[in-house]
């Protein structure tokens, strides 16, 4: 806003200003901290996996040392992918899933109507 504005204009144009500049600040913050907990929780994930892919190594190699049974399970990845567009990508294949199944139990339903037609135009020839 600029000074002649704020001198000259409606006032209540200076009240809108705000309010957006208000909202604005509230949104970057927002999204900053959204940032900065995503952050943490990538750093919280990749330290956990590393630190648990150090203990199965260590203790792959007390095992070999001492003859005992060997730890084979996978050891975690770093994500190819934001966790966001993981979800997301979850959330769509279970829709896919479920309208799938829908499709299928319509399907079936079909199936039995005309099996049931089938039944009854038998029974009606029979008798």
């Amino acid at each position: 806003m600029t000074a002649e504005q704020f001198w000259k204009d409606d006032p209540q144009l200076f009240a809108s200003y705000r309010t957006f500049y208000i909202n604005k600040k509230e949104k970057e913050s927002y999204e900053l901290d959204y940032k900065c907990w995503l952050q943490g929780l990538y750093n919280y994930d990749g330290n956990t996996k590393t630190s648990a892919s150090l203990k199965q190594f260590l203790g792959n190699l007390i095992a070999a040392m001492f003859k005992k049974t060997k730890d084979n399970r996978e050891i975690d990845k770093y994500p190819s992918k934001p966790y966001t567009i993981q979800e997301k990508e979850k959330r769509e294949e279970e829709k896919r899933k479920q309208q799938l199944s829908k499709y299928e139990q319509y399907e079936s339903d079909l199936y039995y109507f005309g099996t049931l037609k089938q039944r009854y135009l038998e029974t009606l020839k029979n008798k």
